[in-house]
């Protein structure tokens, strides 16, 4: 169990100093990259939030659409 926390938090680490050196690369300074992995962090509630709306949205129209039959009328 403890090897499955480990890997999670190396994989979360790693993303963290991937993304923070690409924004490195772009902004110049790290005073700067910094604030937009702010920015970034600030806005990623909202964003997953609308996302999992969306996808709760097409899940329900897919099964609305199963529920109601075969689309084909000549059948």
């Amino acid at each position: 169990m403890s090897k499955i926390i480990t890997s999670i938090l190396a994989f979360v680490c790693i993303v963290f100093l991937v993304t923070l050196g690409f924004f490195y690369i772009q902004e110049g300074s790290f005073e700067a990259a910094g604030a937009r992995m702010d920015a970034v962090l600030t806005d990623l509630p909202e964003d997953a939030a609308r996302a999992a709306s969306d996808t709760a949205d097409s899940a329900n129209e897919v099964i609305e659409d199963i529920a109601d039959g075969p689309d084909d009328e000549n059948r």
